[in-house]
């Protein structure tokens, strides 16, 4: 596990609206950010064309392996831009979509075939409702190691016995060797030291992904890559 840091996310600069901390982003931030999104963009059509493309990749990936589920759990939906992509590709789709921050998902409320559902999982979630399939795009990075197990325990222990993990926050030998350059780069001076920024979360290696989903009690593991950045894994009980 390594930790990480940004100055900015979706072309806004967080020195913005909050001044940079060591700590990791509170829902006061996330909150005063989506503040900020809104004010800049005012629809999905307004965002890079390029991210776009990339978040609905990751819609047909997930659809591909949904198959015959109608009903899913998305445990961190954030504006909902996968979601309502999702919807979009498979017309029998039912997603129940977690977010902490209450105006994130503004844009996709009125989706009927998206159920917004604010808080944290699995508190948040009423008694009797059930999912088979979940899946979390872009949050592990937000869990320290103990956080991390403590919260897919959580997720075994909802029922859930098929869980993807969408990540962008991987640790291995070519990110490795960019935040060493990068930190030798910062300490004479050249460039920004890394600390300097956010803190932002932590990336993990494929190991360290799948000790965490064993010790949850998921058996079945198997890793995937979209491009060269992204890594889906497909976890069963």
């Amino acid at each position: 596990m390594k930790k990480f840091y940004q100055v900015e996310w979706l072309d806004i600069d967080f020195k913005e609206f909050e001044t940079l901390s060591s700590e990791l982003p509170t829902k006061s931030f996330y909150d005063k950010f989506y503040a900020r999104f809104f004010e800049k963009y005012h629809s999905f059509d307004d965002l890079d064309e390029s991210w776009v493309a990339y978040k609905t990749q990751i819609a047909k990936r997930i659809n591909a392996i949904v198959k015959s589920e109608t009903n899913i759990l998305s445990i961190g939906s954030g504006t909902g831009i996968v979601e309502n992509a999702l919807t979009n590709l498979n017309s029998s789709l039912r997603i129940m979509s977690i977010e902490p921050s209450e105006d994130a998902s503004r844009w996709v409320r009125a989706n009927p075939k998206i159920s917004i559902v604010n808080g944290y999982f699995p508190e948040c979630m009423d008694k009797g409702v059930s999912f088979e399939f979940a899946y979390a795009n872009n949050i592990d990075y937000v869990f320290d190691d103990d956080e991390y197990k403590a919260f897919l325990k959580s997720v075994v222990d909802y029922g859930v016995s098929e869980f993807l993990i969408i990540t962008s926050a991987n640790y291995n030998l070519k990110v490795a060797l960019s935040l060493f350059i990068k930190e030798i780069l910062g300490a004479l001076g050249i460039i920004a030291k890394l600390a300097d920024g956010q803190f932002w979360g932590y990336l993990r290696s494929k190991n360290e992904h799948r000790e965490a989903l064993k010790h949850a009690g998921f058996r079945e593991i198997e890793f995937n890559k979209l491009g060269t950045d992204t890594m889906f894994i497909r976890a069963k009980i």
